[in-house]
């Protein structure tokens, strides 16, 4: 079974509803999952939640009377407390059966209902909070996408302004053999401020970023580290130096994710000499 499955066994097994097979096999897996375990602990408070805030549900007055005429059809049938035979032998007393009391019947029937009252009750609350589950989820995945968008379209008007200043030089990154087909273009403007726009590139392992160097002469300084999406596109913002402002050659290496102050991974962009 998948956990998925046993989670939908908690509200049964909450209303002990579950078989003895059943039963053993969601204890079993209990035993291992912490979650199931914190999960079973709100169904059963919420079982004991309903059980005390449900309250007595009275019968109505056509049920009330049909037991009324049947005790009293009972009652006109009934034979005489006389009419009892005398037999030889032992002398047995007969005794007198106690009435029936009508509202101890009708109890019965109001614990009844209420009990029906519970277990609806019950199946409304498993409903709604499925619902409001999936909603939650549902919420937190819009949320992530509309965050995800915002910082996408900041990225990319940060970028047109770069492009639309004065002054504003642009350099091409041409791909290595690391990684055949990624490009990029980084833009910066005459304060330094840098863009760079990379797509193609592959996946970067755990623990791993791109970073991007500034070359003057044989001397690499370094830029900051960024981590390319799932389609190979990457953004970095950064501030150049001023000595790179006019003679750098700009690249882009693998390296830890905190980021190198001299190149120790492979280069992968490199705008050439």
């Amino acid at each position: 079974m998948i956990h998925e499955e046993y989670k939908e066994m908690l509200s049964a097994h909450a209303l002990a509803a579950l078989d003895h097979d059943a039963a053993n096999v969601l204890n079993a897996h209990l035993s291992q999952c912490a979650t199931c375990r914190d999960e079973l602990v709100q169904w059963n408070a919420a079982a004991a939640t309903l059980a005390l805030a449900a309250s007595t549900a009275e019968p109505s007055p056509k049920v009330r009377e049909r037991i009324l005429d049947r005790i009293r059809a009972e009652a006109q049938n009934a034979q005489p407390d006389s009419a009892v035979k005398v037999v030889a032998g032992p002398q047995v007393l007969p005794f007198k059966q106690p009435p029936r009391n009508v509202w101890q019947s009708i109890g019965s029937l109001g614990a009844i209902a209420a009990a029906v009252i519970f277990a609806a009750l019950l199946v409304s609350l498993i409903i709604l909070w499925k619902q409001n589950r999936d909603a939650h989820v549902e919420l937190t995945k819009l949320s992530n996408e509309t965050k995800t968008l915002q910082e996408d379209l900041e990225r990319k008007n940060k970028a047109l302004q770069i492009l639309a200043a004065p002054g504003t030089r642009m350099a091409e990154l041409s791909a290595t053999n690391m990684a055949p087909g990624a490009s990029a273009k980084l833009a910066f403007d005459k304060n330094g401020h840098a863009m760079l726009m990379a797509k193609g590139l592959p996946a970067a392992p755990r623990g791993k970023a791109y970073q991007l160097w500034y070359i003057v002469g044989n001397k690499p300084m370094p830029g900051k580290v960024f981590t390319p999406d799932s389609t190979g596109n990457g953004v970095l913002e950064d501030q150049m130096p001023a000595v790179a402002m006019n003679s750098a050659v700009f690249a882009v290496t693998l390296e830890p994710a905190s980021g190198m102050p001299t190149p120790t991974g492979a280069i992968y962009l490199h705008s050439g000499s």
